[in-house]
């Protein structure tokens, strides 16, 4: 055998190698015989960090190495004809996926998780994540949210603004800067699969310390949990309601204090990295496992708390101790603030810390909902390592407050209510502490929008709209395929005018733009967290409407003239007072003003952010409660067009087919794809034949 075969032998080997391996990891990635991310990469000081995440339908309360039904009892979980010892000391227990313990439902895991497996990077790594769709019915996309994307819009992951869907049994490669730092989330972006499990957490470390720096640490998903609905189905509930059909009435939105109200999603258990109790009444729950943070006492910790939550805010804290040290929201860190607890709400990020001076025993994570006379609650043990571990705790207590002893809230979604026992604290009373911040870059302003988040139609459920548009999807993303948009906005979607259509905004590169986000007009009711993809934003202002003695609200905001027409719709929304323009807003925090990418703005009031652009791309921008988004609660920002990072090669294309009953010609690009095709069957079967030679 001569040389030349020796040495195309040993490269094709090679190669096949490297072929086999690069396959392996899908099934070892997804079977858990590897971590998510490689090993060989991620670590501090490589530049890069690669993951591998499969996309697929499995059922929760499922033991599929036995094929079998499990049932939970005392926090543990057995199999339904074994209930004498529980499953425990396997492999299999990490992907037994129990939810609420509530017989068995589908649900979207990641890598057999749910959630998905945490993804952990460096500030300024390059990320390359390689995402794979098993599901057999669904596309779906990923959206790394709190990523910037700088230069690379096509890794943002928004269906049909930045790329097409993936497909069943096709990847997607995303690769992007990890930037910025601190506490992020990915999770589907088409439609509503968060709810359906599709997230997991992203924690990008910084390149500094940080100033609240602990050593240790743990990560709390929180999410509320519907026994019922899977993704299609709720948006059909949001369109047309849910109903009873024994009692044959409607479900009514239960309401917050200040009167606030919450859509059609029945709250029927809260989940802590998707584990968590169905309480069958207000005292009695099923015993179904929970997530286990172990501590060991005098040493601080910081837990990491992510609402991927589809539509209720939470109101975090702690049992047994009365104090937490909030330290970042969004990413950004914060100056240190001392609270007895803090409301979160859906997109939104908080780290807190506190110092484990407890005796030993068994403490609880709570997140409880804002739902008046309603006990819903997502719950996780806080361990001591002494300590016996009790799987199966008590119902945990609520907040102590008092007259005499105010519990302080962080961001709050409302004023402080008139009983007196709670002291509200808003996003407005943050200030910055991370090194990344400038908010000194906004001081001034060169452009301001309005923009009203609200239910503006006849019967102040639907549609969602911004302005009164509510957002269709393009048949064909906005950054890859901007020529094939067919359904722009018309002129005349005036105040009295509901348009359906791709809402967009075109801002200039370089420019700071103040946005004034509203909830006004008859489609007011329900307050909105909006997320902004591809920035953060300082908040300035926080503004609320008007309470009556007991708390509630009764009127909307002053400082917003509505220009109402005869239908209220609130779609041109202005400052009541035009010696506000330009940025002359009183009460606005100049000083250390504090950072975030998701922000709620109050029914009846609104929200006053700025942010330079500095990001050319199409961003979506919407609220990130998934039943408001996907009726169309959303909008994208167009930022600097002529300025887009190039397309990437091979980029997926996609859109409408249509013959028009004509003949179909053969396009340049099939000619060429065709052209390619048959040259790469040639080098295929010389090399076959070249092996046979051989």
């Amino acid at each position: 055998m001569g040389t030349g075969n020796i040495y195309f032998r040993t490269v094709l080997v090679a190669m096949l190698t490297e072929f086999a391996v690069s396959q392996n990891y899908w099934e070892d990635t997804r079977t858990g015989k590897i971590p998510a991310c490689l090993t060989a990469t991620c670590d501090r000081g490589q530049d890069v960090c690669e993951c591998y995440l499969t996309i697929e339908h499995r059922l929760s309360m499922m033991y599929e190495e036995s094929q079998s039904f499990v049932i939970p009892s005392g926090g543990r979980l057995y199999e339904y004809n074994k209930l004498s010892t529980p499953i425990e000391n396997t492999d299999e227990l990490p992907f037994i996926l129990t939810a609420d313990g509530n017989n068995s439902r589908i649900v979207i895991a990641v890598n057999r998780r749910f959630p998905g497996p945490q993804i952990t990077a460096y500030e300024d790594q390059t990320l390359i994540i390689h995402v794979r769709n098993l599901m057999h019915t669904d596309s779906t996309t990923i959206h790394w949210h709190g990523l910037h994307q700088k230069g690379t819009t096509y890794s943002d992951g928004v269906a049909f603004v930045s790329q097409c869907p993936i497909g069943h049994g096709q990847e997607f490669t995303y690769k992007f800067q990890a930037k910025p730092h601190g506490t992020s989330f990915y999770h589907a972006h088409i439609g509503d699969q968060r709810t359906m499990g599709l997230y997991g957490p992203l924690i990008i470390y910084p390149k500094q310390e940080l100033p609240s720096t602990t050593r240790a640490e743990h990560v709390a998903a929180l999410q509320d949990w519907n026994h019922d609905d899977d993704a299609a189905t709720l948006y059909q509930r949001m369109l047309y309601g849910v109903f009873y059909q024994s009692s044959r009435s409607r479900y009514e939105p239960t309401s917050s204090k200040d009167g606030g109200m919450y859509s059609r999603f029945l709250f029927h258990s809260g989940l802590v990295n998707g584990k968590g109790r169905y309480y069958i009444n207000s005292d009695t729950h099923n015993q179904a496992p929970l997530t286990q943070f172990d501590v060991s006492r005098n040493k601080w910790y910081t837990f990491r708390v992510i609402s991927a939550a589809t539509l209720y805010p939470f109101l975090v804290y702690v049992t047994g101790h009365p104090k937490l040290t909030l330290t970042a929201s969004d990413g950004f860190a914060i100056q240190e603030m001392v609270v007895d607890a803090f409301i979160i709400q859906p997109g939104e990020r908080y780290d807190f810390k506190i110092f484990t001076n407890q005796s030993d025993g068994n403490y609880m994570l709570v997140a409880r909902t804002l739902e008046k006379d309603q006990f819903h609650v997502a719950e996780a043990i806080i361990h001591y390592r002494n300590a016996a571990v009790n799987f199966n705790p008590d119902k945990p207590a609520s907040l102590s407050c008092s007259t005499g002893i105010k519990c302080k809230i962080f961001n709050c979604p409302y004023l402080s209510p008139v009983n007196g026992d709670e002291d509200c604290l808003t996003y407005n009373d943050a200030r910055t502490n991370d090194f990344n911040s400038k908010p000194e870059e906004v001081a001034t302003i060169d452009y301001e929008c309005f923009f009203n988040f609200a239910f503006p139609g006849e019967v102040g459920y639907t549609p969602a709209a911004v302005n009164g548009r509510q957002f269709v999807p393009p048949i064909a993303p906005l950054y890859s395929q901007p020529d094939d948009l067919t359904t722009a906005c018309p002129a005349n979607c005036a105040d009295n005018n509901l348009c359906s259509c791709t809402y967009t905004q075109e801002i200039e590169n370089g420019k700071v733009y103040q946005f004034t986000l509203t909830n006004l007009g008859n489609g007011k009711g329900w307050s909105h967290p909006v997320h902004l993809h591809g920035h953060s934003f300082y908040v300035m202002k926080m503004g609320f409407g008007k309470f009556d003695s007991n708390g509630v609200l009764f009127d909307s905001t002053s400082d917003i003239s509505c220009e109402i027409g005869s239908k209220g719709y609130c779609n041109k929304p202005v400052w009541a007072n035009t010696t506000w323009k330009g940025g002359n807003i009183p009460g606005i925090v100049l000083n250390n003003t504090a950072q975030k990418d998701t922000i709620i703005v109050p029914t009846d009031g609104y929200v006053v952010i700025r942010f330079k652009a500095d990001n050319p791309g199409a961003w979506f921008f919407h609220c990130h409660i998934d039943l408001h988004n996907t009726n169309g609660m959303g909008m994208v920002i167009i930022e600097s067009p002529k300025m887009y990072p190039a397309i990437p090669k091979k980029f997926p294309v996609c859109g409408a087919f249509q013959t028009n009953n004509k003949a179909l010609p053969v396009s340049k690009a099939g000619t060429m794809r065709a052209l390619d095709w048959m040259l790469g069957w040639i080098t295929v079967t010389h090399v076959i034949s070249k092996l046979v030679i051989m």
